[in-house]
């Protein structure tokens, strides 16, 4: 993968040289490694090129600026990097390895000095046809319909692939301002000939570019980079702190503590032994391949603590939510009696209970106790420490970062361990005492400045 980054797409980490690649420029990218049912294992990726427009951006060009000279070039370079159908073989007499063996097992034509150009272009393009056959063309079979519900709902494949589907020349619908691309066959999965003849294996590539098909992807490739799975060695430095703390004896405990320290000790072992891991990823942590590949450093916003904090400032009733719904119950039951034509008026009484103040306060704790992400980490010694989350951390930031978002403190702050002041240092001590004193007292009292921080400028 890391020679896929650097001499496909010319972005070298390691170096920290970013050069032309076949899609240009490259400005960032993010991928992630899963693992298929049979244990193979395939990466989905992200990549930002750059001067890339948004799908806003696109839209304002083409559609209200009216940029034809913006709309064909678009169009040119997203035919020329995106194809979908199957190259002619341009003569059978022609031999190439992927003819005999199968294409993904042997390597493409070799470039030789002295060779006729035409003669050279030729063998490529006859084993890229084999190689698209190969891998690139899709054959039905019950994983694409597992979402059919039956008759009368159309029996479709969820991939989006049928032979029906042809569009000869891409264009930009007038009315919707989508990219429609072009689709010579409706079979064929979308590939890139340079990257295709590289990797030698099944590939899709899309351009994520307007309206619903880039809420669609966005959706996708997010729904993939965020699936929570618990990793190899994260699951085993568990097992055997467990181990190591269950281990030691306490002339303390009775009967019932030690029967509990067994129950835990056996519930680790089993959760780590119906864990599923093919050869491949095992062979993957041990040569410490990794399971995602970034341009950049990322951190991560635990949204779910921020909105429980918000919901204990500003708890949402359920007083108008159930007057609503007893609103919506009234005016079935009315329409009910005029359709049936009823003789006597009936007076629908509805009543609404309030809930008492313990009922909600104990609601917004389950919530948080159920949603909220609860940090620890272990110390040299196997002790584990509590961390504070970051709604703590942005509701104690200095006076100098007052005027920063969530987005952004999260984004471009980073914590940095203090070192303790030494005792005999009364002077240092007790200035920082008052400073963090005050500041945090300040921070604490002022919820509703907080809580106009979350949102930040752009919000308002």
């Amino acid at each position: 993968m890391k020679s896929f980054f650097s001499a496909l797409l010319g972005y070298d980490k390691a170096s920290g040289v970013v050069s032309e690649g076949i899609l240009g420029k490259v400005k960032a990218y993010y991928g992630c490694v899963e693992s298929q049912g049979r244990g193979p294992l395939h990466c989905h990726i992200m990549v930002w090129l750059e001067g890339g427009h948004n799908p806003n951006e696109i839209k304002h060009h083409i559609m209200e600026a009216n940029d034809t000279d913006f709309r064909d070039r678009l169009l040119a370079f997203l035919d020329d990097t995106i194809s979908n159908f199957i190259p002619p073989d341009p003569d059978p007499q022609i031999h190439v390895p992927s003819a005999v063996h199968h294409p993904c097992s042997v390597r493409g034509v070799p470039s030789k000095s002295g060779c006729d150009h035409s003669q050279s272009k030729a063998a490529c393009q006859k084993d890229l046809h084999h190689l698209v056959k190969a891998c690139q063309v899709h054959k039905h079979n019950l994983t694409c319909y597992k979402y059919w519900k039956g008759p009368p709902s159309p029996r479709e494949c969820r991939f989006d692939l049928d032979e029906s589907h042809y569009c000869e020349k891409s264009h930009v619908d007038e009315d919707t301002g989508e990219i429609c691309l072009r689709c010579l066959d409706g079979l064929v999965n979308n590939f890139n000939t340079s990257m295709l003849e590289a990797v030698r294996c099944n590939m899709d590539i899309k351009f994520i570019g307007s309206g619903a098909s880039a809420k669609a992807i966005l959706y996708y490739i997010t729904d993939y980079i965020t699936k929570s799975q618990l990793k190899a060695h994260v699951a085993y430095a568990a097992l055997d702190l467990a181990r190591r703390k269950l281990s030691e004896f306490d002339p303390a405990d009775d009967e019932l503590a030690i029967r509990a320290k067994e129950l835990i000790r056996k519930s680790a072992h089993t959760m780590i032994s119906h864990q599923e891991l093919s050869s491949q990823q095992v062979a993957a942590y041990l040569m410490d391949f990794g399971d995602h590949y970034t341009s950049h450093e990322y951190q991560n916003v635990f949204w779910t603590s921020f909105e429980n904090y918000v919901d204990h400032i500003m708890p949402l009733g359920k007083e108008s939510a159930d007057k609503e719904a007893c609103e919506d119950e009234e005016r079935q039951n009315e329409k009910d009696l005029s359709e049936s034509n009823a003789d006597e008026d009936e007076e629908i009484e509805c009543s609404v209970q309030q809930p008492a103040d313990e009922d909600i306060l104990q609601d917004i704790a389950d919530g948080a106790v159920a949603d909220d992400e609860v940090s620890l980490s272990v110390d040299d010694n196997g002790v584990l420490i509590p961390k504070a989350n970051q709604v703590q951390d942005y509701q104690l930031r200095s006076s100098g970062l007052r005027d920063m978002c969530v987005w952004d403190f999260v984004a471009q702050v980073k914590k940095q361990k203090m070192k303790r002041p030494r005792v005999d240092d009364n002077a240092s001590l007790h200035d920082h005492d008052d400073t963090g004193g005050e500041e945090f007292v300040d921070n604490l009292d002022d919820d509703s400045a907080d809580l106009d921080d979350f949102c930040g400028e752009s919000c308002r």
